[in-house]
């Protein structure tokens, strides 16, 4: 039975479907069907036996270099690196790091669509939703996966280097896990960003939408084929991107990530500092 050769283990929110997507184009690469399952994540999976649900997922892989899965959460879930561990010790570990202040508020904002009042409340509040805030806590969650794995064995990225240069962050991954690093993806898809919830007029006018399928079909027809560039626009109106961390919710979350930060770059080498700046 095949045996992954690469996990990417995180963290959540910082553009693992993306990179899903874009290791799934790459020739040489298999991934899991299905991101999300995080079947590592389950405490009965402690012996090879019991991991015949996990490697079935693997069963199609034919010619393929590289083996692997993506997930947003074994980077912090309880026992996972020890499982990945004692089931793979040969596999490749990566882990792309977001700053962490935005990347608590990203994750509760995914939770669900807030209103602009509701945003505010939230970012006010955000320090108490620990289920939001213990992920970012990356140093702590590292450690295990130090402890366990040789560090040639390990990579941390950036994601601010997947936004600013995309092409050599993707380079850089398709290297360490082994296949041609000069292949191209298509890099058209943006994944899973935070909305604003709907205004009342845009939610009448969704509605309107909804139960006229002539009228739908004919909007779907415009935005789809003739004018995908106001297709865009009425995105933004209609969904609007949330608006910024202010500098307040930033400055707290920035002192309680503060020491985990000075001690990730320790361990990384990385420079994380302007993630320290309001």
């Amino acid at each position: 039975m095949n045996d992954p050769t690469f996990i990417i283990i995180g963290a959540h929110k910082a553009a693992t479907t993306s990179l899903h997507y874009y290791l799934k184009q790459h020739p040489q690469v298999y991934l899991i069907p299905n991101k999300g399952e995080d079947i590592l994540t389950q405490r009965k999976i402690k012996s090879i036996e019991d991991a015949d649900k996990y490697l079935e997922q693997y069963k199609d892989a034919t010619n393929e270099i590289a083996l692997g899965e993506v997930s947003s959460v074994y980077l912090h879930a309880d026992g996972v690196a020890q499982r990945i561990k004692h089931l793979f010790p040969d596999v490749k570990i990566i882990a792309v790091l977001r700053n962490p202040a935005d990347r608590a508020y990203s994750h509760a904002c995914f939770k669900k669509k807030y209103s602009r009042k509701e945003l505010k409340e939230l970012q006010s509040k955000l320090l108490e939703l620990t289920n939001f805030i213990e992920p970012g806590y990356y140093y702590a969650h590292l450690t295990n996966y130090f402890k366990l794995f040789p560090r040639e064995q390990i990579k941390i990225m950036l994601y601010d280097e997947l936004v600013s240069r995309p092409d050599y962050f993707i380079k850089e991954l398709f290297t360490f896990i082994g296949v041609d690093p000069n292949f191209e993806v298509q890099r058209d898809r943006i994944y899973h960003k935070g909305k604003l919830k709907p205004n009342l007029v845009t939610r009448l006018t969704l509605q309107l939408l909804r139960s006229n399928q002539q009228l739908k079909h004919f909007f779907q027809f415009i935005l789809k084929r003739i004018l995908p560039q106001l297709k865009q626009l009425i995105d933004q109106i209609v969904e609007p991107p949330i608006p910024p961390l202010s500098v307040q919710a930033r400055r707290k979350l920035i002192k309680i990530y503060q020491d985990d930060i000075v001690q990730l770059q320790e361990l990384t080498g990385l420079d994380c500092s302007h993630w320290l700046n309001v």
